[in-house]
């Protein structure tokens, strides 16, 4: 596979903790994201990642980091994936036929958005549904 193909999801848990220096996760998050630079990695996320992101630093770092965050987004090489009406559909057919599994609405719409442009793996801290066929990159690691 050549490097310049290698496409990754990257979730809240993450961006949170990268930009949160007093997260638990925080080193950890700062090296899976250099190490997504140093690899060729190509970055996605969604729209929905990066707003629940800028909620919770909003509340929690505080309004100046969060605007940070957001301008640090908007001008990064991370693509931002954004869902249209047949993605939630998509994602309403996922959370039907998986009503046992607790699966969060922006789970399923991201991954139906992963599926969508051939994303694999994501790279997150919290627990994730291998929704179809997708897995956790081991970056998160250390």
């Amino acid at each position: 596979m050549a490097t310049t193909s290698r496409k990754i999801f990257i979730d809240s848990s993450i961006l949170i903790a990268f930009i949160d220096r007093g997260a638990p996760n925080h080193l950890k998050a700062a090296k899976a994201i250099e190490d997504l630079a140093r690899t060729g990695y190509r970055p996605y996320t969604s729209s929905s990642v990066v707003t629940d992101s800028y909620v919770f630093l909003s509340h929690e770092v505080g309004t100046t980091i969060a605007l940070e965050f957001l301008q640090t987004m908007l001008q990064s090489s991370i693509e931002i994936l954004f869902p249209q009406k047949i993605d939630l559909i998509t994602a309403h057919r996922i959370l039907r036929a998986n009503r046992d599994r607790q699966i969060a609405l922006s789970e399923a719409l991201n991954a139906t958005l992963m599926q969508k442009r051939g994303i694999v793996q994501i790279l997150t801290y919290s627990y994730w549904n291998k929704l179809f066929g997708t897995y956790v990159s081991n970056l998160t690691v250390v």
